[in-house]
């Protein structure tokens, strides 16, 4: 798939994102949409098992981006979003959220925590604050961090099962040594199910400790904001309540993150949408 193939770019009718993206105003929306299809490339850019495609495509993009500030871009999503990327401030924040995942593409191993956090904050974090700045939100700053690192840690717990890659194993090697969990037997999906989820409880539930912290975190600041702040940043917001159900729904049902089938019904996800307007 080349960087022009749009027939994957929309999120799935029935996902998440879909829901909150459908939540904006009508105009926002080809705005976010835009937004998820570019995330969605550079995301699956970063992580190519070739590392010269890797390298290649994200710098294409990196040049695509820098002339955007100047109004020549050819990719149909940087399109949508042209007017926006000759304003400074929003043509910085998308770059920074490239650039996370320049980083991202980069990164082999992790030995603290601590070392992982400028790039949960360079991919989550960047995600959320180009997302706010797209529905007009002031001074995102503490709600976009604080909901980009509950998003990046739900997220990569969901796929933990089925994306760890020797070249791509992000978690903390101070972890698993406390853990007593050897990398390789994290990394090996030959072993039975049975044995994955029993090696792999202890882990699971010290990342669902970060990412339900990361996850009251951002509840905090959202509780924080003015009704009429609350009410801008609609869409983000149901965006983390559907993330609060897969976090709930994954710690209810740990042995599915290690088969890659975590899921919420469409139909929980619509109740929740309804629910969330009350």
């Amino acid at each position: 798939m080349n960087a022009f193939d749009t027939s994957l770019s929309a999120p799935y009718p029935a996902s998440s994102l879909a829901i909150a993206i459908r939540s904006a105003a009508p105009e926002q929306r080809p705005l976010l949409l835009a937004l998820y299809a570019l995330h969605k490339k550079w995301r699956e850019a970063s992580v190519f098992e070739d590392p010269h495609h890797a390298v290649t495509t994200l710098n294409w993009w990196h040049q695509e981006l820098e002339n955007g500030l100047h109004g020549r871009v050819t990719h149909p999503d940087l399109l949508t979003l042209k007017p926006l990327l000759q304003q400074k401030p929003f043509h910085a924040a998308l770059q920074a959220l490239l650039h996370g995942h320049m980083h991202w593409h980069h990164l082999t191993r992790i030995e603290t925590s601590e070392q992982l956090e400028p790039i949960v904050d360079a991919v989550g974090g960047s995600f959320t604050n180009v997302w706010l700045m797209l529905l007009g939100f002031p001074s995102q700053t503490k709600l976009a961090q604080s909901a980009g690192r509950a998003l990046w840690w739900i997220d990569q717990i969901r796929h933990i099962g089925h994306q760890l890659a020797p070249a791509r194993l992000w978690l903390p090697m101070s972890l698993l040594k406390e853990l007593n969990l050897p990398a390789n037997v994290i990394l090996n999906r030959k072993l039975p199910l049975e044995q994955r989820v029993m090696q792999g409880k202890k882990l699971f539930m010290q990342l669902e400790v970060i990412a339900r912290s990361a996850l009251e975190a951002y509840q905090d600041v959202y509780k924080s904001l003015p009704k009429s702040s609350q009410k801008t940043a609609t869409s983000l917001h149901l965006l983390m309540c559907q993330r609060a159900l897969l976090l709930s729904e994954m710690t209810q049902n740990p042995e599915d993150i290690w088969q890659g089938l975590v899921t919420v019904s469409p139909r929980r996800k619509w109740w929740l949408k309804f629910w969330s307007r009350l």
